[in-house]
């Protein structure tokens, strides 16, 4: 059945970021994981244009125009196209799964994935649309480089989509849709990301299944980005699938992720230095899987010098000198400074971001 738009309401949305504290690779092998939703944003903005007030040709019926002015990004589709984009997107993915196609075959142009996430609701939800709208979309997030950035971008877009059609939803609903364009990004998505920017807060996640801890953020945590790593998060997890790690392998991020979530919860200035051991194990573990490049290697030897920790938080590179984000613990904010400052990163204070996805109508 169609449901027909009748309610158009221009609306907002916006969701957070997130960042892995431990778990990272782990997960995809049936492993906990702890992340948290971060303090920064993606944000999305729904307006509906009236047929009679636009130039004839500027903007069709039923076309979506998608306005990304950051990666100055301008993409008009009609619905048909892009419901069209969505069903070719899933049958390249099914592809990717059965081994006869490529991950990089599903998208000609970054933003597909955010107009196939579109195309995807509208065939669920089965919509006719007869009005043009515009999308505008802007982040606070490193593309590509371990916060989430795809599943905060999907989430944001389809939160506000929805609302702007006057299509109630839950948040379990918008983690499924947002997981399908995860797979997609990701070839195998192991579902934390949608999980964690649609939910906010601290979660520990494991084989689909989260659960929110009441966790205040410790003192001297930061992030720093060291760049945007040349491999993706798709190509990493299948280096890491081709080494083939035994079982017991991964049953260490498990203890790990245990140790670090019970330090975490009892919040005492004691577990401050257990806290910095774990962290650094958590680093061996990912050298020994090869996903965190020498440069990054050689920032956080000397992080530790300093007597603190540091690992990546995502999937980190298998090419190129970039790891994507970092997640330091124990040295203050003028060492970070002045590390920072030296390899040409940018770090800034980590704060939780308690709520999730949040989103209303103008």
């Amino acid at each position: 059945m169609t449901a027909q738009v009748s309610a158009q309401r221009n609306a907002w949305a916006t969701a957070p970021g997130k960042v892995i504290i431990t778990g990272e690779h782990a997960v995809v092998y049936g492993q906990p994981a702890l992340a948290a939703a971060i303090n920064r944003l993606s944000t999305a903005k729904v307006t509906w244009h009236a047929n009679t007030s636009l130039a004839p040709g500027s903007l069709s019926n039923a076309a979506v125009t998608l306005s990304m002015p950051q990666m100055h990004v301008q993409r008009c589709l009609s619905v048909a196209a892009l419901k069209q984009l969505a069903e070719q997107i899933a049958a390249k993915h099914r592809d990717f799964l059965a081994g006869t196609a490529d991950l990089s075959d599903l998208f000609q142009q970054p933003e597909d994935l955010l107009l196939a996430a579109l195309g995807h609701v509208i065939n669920v939800y089965a919509l006719y649309i007869e009005q043009p709208l515009t999308i505008e979309l802007q982040t606070d997030l490193l593309l590509g480089g371990g916060m989430g950035s795809s599943a905060s971008l999907v989430a944001a877009i389809l939160a506000a989509f929805l609302t702007a059609c006057n299509i109630s939803f839950t948040q379990q609903q918008l983690v499924e849709h947002v997981l399908v364009a995860e797979h997609w990004q990701h070839g195998r998505s192991s579902g934390l990301d949608p999980q964690v920017c649609v939910q906010g807060g601290v979660q520990s996640f494991q084989q689909g299944q989260a659960k929110t801890l009441d966790v205040v953020t410790p003192g001297d945590l930061y992030l720093v980005t060291s760049g945007r790593p040349q491999s993706s998060t798709g190509d990493c997890v299948e280096a890491v699938r081709q080494q083939q790690h035994k079982p017991e392998f991964w049953q260490q991020f498990g203890d790990l992720e245990s140790t670090v979530e019970a330090v975490l919860i009892d919040s005492r200035v004691s577990n401050k230095a257990s806290l910095i051991d774990l962290l650094r194990t958590n680093h061996q573990l990912l050298q020994s899987l090869q996903v965190v490049p020498a440069k990054v290697a050689a920032f956080i030897a000397e992080v530790e010098q300093m007597g603190g920790a540091g690992k990546i938080c995502g999937a980190g590179s298998v090419t190129g000198d970039q790891g994507g984000l970092l997640f330091l613990a124990g040295i203050t904010d003028s060492q970070v400074q002045g590390l920072c400052t030296q390899a040409d990163y940018h770090y800034w204070p980590l704060t939780w971001h308690q709520q999730g996805v949040v989103y209303g109508v103008n």
